[in-house]
């Protein structure tokens, strides 16, 4: 097996969302809008029950159109690599079976909007099953100045090399004295994506901790944990990424969030890096300073309002 990395470090990346009807690839709050907004309802949209586990999806009709046979070939393909990363990923599913990351995620977004100056913010409203055009009606029936809304999704990359914790955030405009500041301003009563006067999306990035392994030997890192383990981990992920969306929602429009390169704190000798009888690297401490990076290459998330 690969050498085992020192530290389980965790890189969170704050990934702008690209659109086709923008030139910029975020939209942070005016500072005279944010003058106007005194109170925000907050929704959490989390319709994940469990992990899962990206794949690196075949688009070979994509290539060759016209034709039935690349069709089939995709379909084959995709379900055989979706057969074998839920392979992967069973012993991850039995030792997080009883564990609810969305209240997990709730719990450290309520704690980091506490201190974001929107009042109310801290107060999510958790979904898991989004009925078509709930987040329309929910705009129009709420008595506060905006409407935040969360959607969190987790997964293994193709790989297994890394567990993704992705947000994407836009908040939307209640107060008709926040209308001028919306993404793209019109008159109309219609509740569309451009209607927003923030948005943006991130995500955390947690390593499984070797240097160029295997799919395979990456999943075996993962299912030998424990829960606590991967649950710590976890938690680690969804603090950094509730602190870095509070603080972004302060950035002005026209500035931009600081990129912190700060390294992780190198452990103690004999704490952290080293291995144990069977092979499995010694716990990291939760200790270590994440680092935050921009990465605009994110793709967007298509959501209907």
């Amino acid at each position: 097996m690969h050498s085992i990395v020192k530290t389980w470090g965790l890189i969170v990346a704050v990934l702008f969302m690209s659109a086709c009807t923008t030139t910029r690839a975020y939209n942070h709050i005016d500072p005279e809008a944010r003058a106007l907004i005194k109170s925000m309802d907050s929704v959490l949209i989390s319709k994940q029950r469990e992990l899962k586990a990206d794949i690196n999806v075949s688009k070979l009709s994509s290539y060759v159109q016209g034709h039935f046979v690349p069709v089939l070939i995709d379909i084959g393909l995709n379900s055989y690599r979706n057969y074998k990363a839920n392979q992967i990923m069973a012993p991850m599913l039995d030792t997080m079976a009883d564990h609810d990351y969305t209240e997990e995620l709730n719990a450290q977004l309520s704690q980091a909007l506490a201190e974001s100056g929107f009042e109310g913010s801290d107060d999510l409203k958790i979904i898991r099953q989004e009925p078509q055009g709930f987040r329309a009606a929910y705009i129009r029936q709420s008595d506060a100045d905006a409407v935040m809304f969360i959607d969190a999704t987790y997964a293994f990359t193709p790989k297994f090399d890394a567990l993704n914790v992705t947000s994407r955030v836009m908040v939307f405009p209640v107060n008709p004295a926040l209308s001028p500041y919306k993404e793209k301003p019109d008159q109309d009563n219609i509740i569309e994506v451009e209607d927003n006067i923030y948005r943006n999306q991130f995500r955390a990035i947690i390593p499984v901790g070797i240097e160029d392994g295997s799919k395979t030997e990456n999943g075996e890192i993962w299912g030998q944990m424990s829960e606590e383990e991967l649950a710590g981990k976890m938690e680690i992920a969804a603090k950094k990424l509730a602190l870095t969306i509070s603080q972004d929602l302060s950035v002005d429009d026209g500035a931009d969030i600081l990129e912190d390169d700060t390294p992780p704190e190198e452990p103690e000798s004999g704490e952290i890096g080293e291995e144990t009888e069977d092979g499995r690297p010694v716990e990291a401490s939760l200790e270590v300073t994440p680092n935050v990076i921009k990465n605009p290459n994110l793709s967007p998330i298509d959501t209907d309002v």
